[in-house]
């Protein structure tokens, strides 16, 4: 008895440094690798693509649709894990991240998002994480509140775009320069550095 008390007085500070490694160890939101394909102890369960030599069970090229969330979409594959079943979505991408930026571009990230929430509808399994896969980078992104929360708002600011016709537009050169719709069938296109 009289050692637990020796030791009593330690108790807060032991407790604050388990919680400290315990917040340390915490993976980050987005983990960023080598490209690479496949996920590791886990089947295609979902191709976008019809291929030759795959398992029965496999869906191939099928667009996905959620009513719950009204988005439709076809994810490059969904991989499940053997073990715990969980299911992965994985997005390929042709492009490249420039060495500077080391993240996903916001598009891309929004699409993974919808693709959550698809699986999530479709399968009745929210995702954990997902995959985008670049040529020279592969982010593994974590289905996070924030995220979810993103991808909502944005879906609905979409919806209401589409309904009353109106639209919110803040061109800058930094944010224009890099989108497909410039210098095409974007009205502010002709947005100048400074």
């Amino acid at each position: 008895m009289d050692r637990l008390v020796v030791y009593l007085p330690f108790f807060p500070y032991l407790l604050a440094l388990i919680l400290v490694l315990l917040f340390l160890g915490r993976k980050p939101p987005i983990q960023i690798k080598k490209p690479k394909l496949g996920v590791p102890w886990a089947k295609v369960i979902y191709t976008d693509q019809k291929q030759k030599n795959t398992n029965r069970s496999t869906v191939q090229h099928q667009l996905l649709t959620s009513t719950t969330y009204g988005v439709r979409g076809k994810p490059d594959y969904i991989f499940q894990k053997h073990i715990s079943k969980s299911l992965i979505p994985v997005e390929l991408k042709s492009g490249t991240i420039s060495e500077k930026k080391l993240q996903p571009y916001p598009g891309d990230l929004m699409q993974l998002g919808v693709y959550f929430l698809l699986i999530e509808d479709i399968y009745n399994k929210r995702p954990k994480e997902g995959r985008l896969i670049y040529k020279n980078y592969m982010f593994i992104i974590k289905n996070t509140r924030k995220l979810r929360k993103n991808v909502l708002y944005t879906l609905e600011e979409m919806r209401d775009m589409l309904e009353t016709g109106e639209h919110e537009v803040d061109p800058s050169f930094i944010k224009c320069r890099g989108c497909v719709c410039r210098e095409t069938v974007c009205e502010f296109s002709e947005v100048k550095e400074g």
